[in-house]
């Protein structure tokens, strides 16, 4: 008897310390409260950055609910934001595994093994969401865009948008966006239709963001533009170029306009 009342009192100390959930005499089901508090907590720190405490709070979590899919989620996008890139894959491939039609897992798949440049996986992560979309799958529309891609250049970070659809009076197909320390657009290079951009200064207008239509690019540029200049870094006159010739062709562009800042890091 005085065996079971020591028992009960670590239970009771390990219960409002917080540490586990233990089954209830009446349902004999684990409290759900820590479990949701972990993944609110892990949550807010991604939203906040925090990658580190992400990390930690959802590995804790999965330790106790391994098959958790919005845990793992979690964990890998923590790791994504870490830039533990092999990691976060290996993650997100447990997921799409049991949940092959988590498009968000697909889609960070994409940053994935952008930042590793392992182009085949990257094209073919690519060629999943571009069969969702043109097949209408649940959950994702041809009418959005994804960040493909990030990476430094002499200091400067640089982030890669695709559009499904060509989007803007230019008919922008991928955007390399350039930011201010307070998040402003500094400059951008677009691979567009030659044409429609030509088109577009004309008229002073080159937004990004208006709905053309359904169009047929024939032949595309890849332009840079500031607030007070533009110019092209490259023409492709024999069709769409793939997205590993278009960032090699910017990433040889900008290593030689900013030559003179602080060096790549």
């Amino acid at each position: 008897m005085r065996s079971m009342q020591g028992v009960c009192r670590v239970v009771v100390a390990l219960m409002m310390a917080g540490t586990f959930a233990v089954p209830t005499p009446m349902t004999a089901q684990a409290s759900p409260v820590p479990s949701r508090n972990a993944i609110v907590e892990g949550k807010r720190a991604l939203a906040a950055k925090q990658f580190f405490q992400a990390k930690t709070t959802f590995a804790g979590f999965l330790l106790e609910h391994p098959d958790s899919i919005e845990g793992q989620i979690g964990l890998a996008d923590a790791e994504l934001g870490l830039h533990e890139y092999e990691a976060a894959e290996l993650q997100y491939r447990r997921v799409v595994a049991v949940q092959p039609e988590m498009w968000s897992a697909h889609k960070n798949l994409v940053v994935v093994e952008a930042a590793l440049d392992r182009w085949d996986e990257f094209d073919r992560e690519r060629a999943l969401l571009r069969g969702a979309r043109q097949r209408g799958a649940p959950g994702i529309t041809a009418r959005e865009s994804d960040v493909i891609d990030g990476f430094m250049v002499r200091g400067q970070r640089w982030i890669v948008r695709e559009y499904f659809e060509p989007v803007g009076r230019s008919l922008t197909r991928y955007n390399f966006e350039h930011f201010s320390p307070d998040g402003k657009a500094e400059e951008y290079i677009s691979l567009e239709s030659a044409e429609a951009a030509q088109r577009a200064l004309t008229t002073g207008d080159v937004r990004i963001g208006t709905d053309p239509g359904a169009v047929v690019i024939k032949d595309f540029a890849l332009n840079w533009y500031t607030g007070k200049a533009h110019g092209t870094v490259a023409r492709y006159a024999s069709g769409e170029p793939s997205y590993e010739r278009v960032r090699a062709d910017v990433l040889r562009w900008l290593r030689r306009s900013i030559a003179t800042k602080p060096a790549d890091k």
